[in-house]
């Protein structure tokens, strides 16, 4: 086993940073962590049991929520990133909007959020500035720390698939539609909608399509077809795997549902996203 490992910015304290580069993988059991973790992928690709067999690739984020067991299985020539953090030293928790990506990991989303190319140098930043008030250590450091915590916690946010959904702040909607964003991989209806926002269906049902130009069905299916173009891309499980995962029972359905949306089928989908994945490493 050949490694080289940069730890940079290692604060032990409610935030921590860290460099790795890595030339192989030191393979271990599965483990968990008191706290919450996002780990930035800059180069390479790491294969991952988290839930199920991830890969992590080129400008992605893994999202570890804590106590979330997980566990490497492959990778070559990695450079990452890593933010690990104390939430309730923060008075943060998995109910509030900006945590809301690991609430959602924990209800069963892909934890891997892929970085549009064009803000991966902002992320990039967003660490490097972290660690940097980490280090310095001054009185006001703190309270830094934290507003850079959140910066850095929001650009993840609304890179994950599903993240328009917040955009209208505030208001019955805003409260529905979350609850969609988090459980549309369950079973939901609009009459589950409904009750968490304490309206009649009716009444959501007419919020929601005023508002947004589409029904409470629609926003369900949107949030369980970005999932499964998530799963296509970043793990190996079959069509059958992904259609059960994102609460589909029938393949067929699921097929027809993708194709709808994205013009392609789940598997041709696939082979375009291998494909332009191969070409952006060459």
């Amino acid at each position: 086993m050949s490694q080289e490992q940069h730890l940079t910015g290692d604060y032990r304290g409610p935030v921590f940073v860290q460099h790795n580069k890595l030339s192989s993988l030191h393979l271990h059991g599965e483990v968990s962590h008191t706290e919450h973790r996002l780990v930035f992928v800059v180069d390479g690709c790491l294969r991952m049991v988290h839930g199920s067999l991830i890969k992590v690739e080129t400008g992605s984020v893994m999202v570890v929520p804590a106590g979330a067991p997980h566990r490497p299985v492959e990778t070559q020539e990695l450079e990452y990133w890593t933010v690990g953090f104390c939430a309730a030293c923060y008075q943060l928790d998995e109910s509030q909007l900006l945590m809301n990506l690991f609430r959602r990991v924990r209800h069963g989303a892909l934890p891997v959020v892929t970085i549009p190319e064009s803000r991966r140098q902002r992320l990039l930043r967003y660490y490097r500035d972290l660690r940097e008030e980490c280090e310095r250590g001054a009185p006001e450091s703190s309270e830094l720390v934290r507003s850079s915590l959140l910066i850095l916690l929001g650009e993840v946010g609304r890179a994950m698939p599903g993240s328009e959904t917040t955009s209208l702040t505030g208001s019955l909607v805003s409260e529905a539609l979350q609850f969609i964003q988090r459980r549309c991989l369950d079973p939901i209806s609009l009459r589950d909608v409904a009750a968490t926002v304490h309206r009649t269906p009716a009444h959501v049902a007419f919020a929601i399509k005023k508002s947004t130009g589409h029904s409470v069905g629609e926003w369900i299916r949107a949030g369980r077809i970005a999932e499964a173009a998530g799963r296509l891309a970043h793990t190996e499980d079959s069509l059958d795997e992904i259609a059960h995962h994102v609460g589909w029972q029938d393949k067929t359905h699921f097929i027809r549902q993708f194709r709808k949306s994205h013009g392609v089928t789940p598997a041709a989908w696939r082979r375009q996203h291998r494909a332009k994945h191969v070409d952006n490493i060459g």
